[in-house]
């Protein structure tokens, strides 16, 4: 029989957070460096800028800077309400119990 420890269940808890928050803490990052990069080389916000766009914004830098923003965006809005799910599941199995 092996014997387990609150820091053996502390050290896999921490170990998920950590899998899971990485994942979160990429995406931000990625998503806040594409919109800023975005607004820097496809939308500058002078008049030059302004008439550059309507040419500028089909390059490949922009619209794969556009994608990411947007399903960046998606994909921190799913984390948080996947994170809210499983905070509320892990409240009422507790409760329940």
């Amino acid at each position: 029989m092996e014997f387990i420890t609150v820091f053996d269940i502390l050290k896999k808890g921490l170990k998920l957070i950590y899998d899971i928050a990485g994942l979160c803490i990429i995406w931000i990052i990625i998503h806040y460096a594409a919109a800023n990069l975005y607004s820097t080389y496809c939308a500058e916000f002078t008049v030059i800028g302004f008439v550059k766009s309507m040419f500028v914004a089909q390059e490949p830098h922009c619209v794969a800077m556009r994608w990411v923003i947007y399903n960046g965006g998606n994909m921190i809005n799913s984390m948080w309400l996947s994170i809210a799910v499983w905070l509320t599941t892990k409240l009422f199995n507790n409760l329940v119990l």
